[in-house]
């Protein structure tokens, strides 16, 4: 019996009120010459996303920002697509922040 109110408690929780989940990547264009930034909104309202890609470079740490409204559903947005410059960009931490 305890169980099954346990379960029972589970259900109703992950069915009323999941929170809405963000994902986001930011990944160098085949060529090289791009970052790709996109996310993932997984709530069923729209969200504005800002996301921050931090790459390391010779010349030391680049930070690559850029927001903007995500579709509710929406799966691989394409936040931004922004020219390296020729610079060796290597990625190593990022955040989003969606509201």
């Amino acid at each position: 019996m305890r169980v099954a109110i346990a379960l029972s408690a589970l259900w109703i929780g992950l069915v009323a009120g999941s929170p809405a989940v963000y994902a986001y990547s930011c990944t160098l264009s085949a060529a090289k010459d791009a970052v790709i930034v996109k996310t993932d909104n997984a709530s069923a309202q729209a969200v504005t996303c800002k996301v921050d890609c931090v790459f390391s470079t010779p010349q030391g740490p680049t930070t690559i920002s850029c927001s903007q409204q995500i579709p509710p559903g929406a799966k691989g947005w394409y936040v931004c697509l922004r020219p390296t410059g020729g610079k060796a960009l290597e990625f190593s931490s990022g955040s989003e922040n969606c509201n």
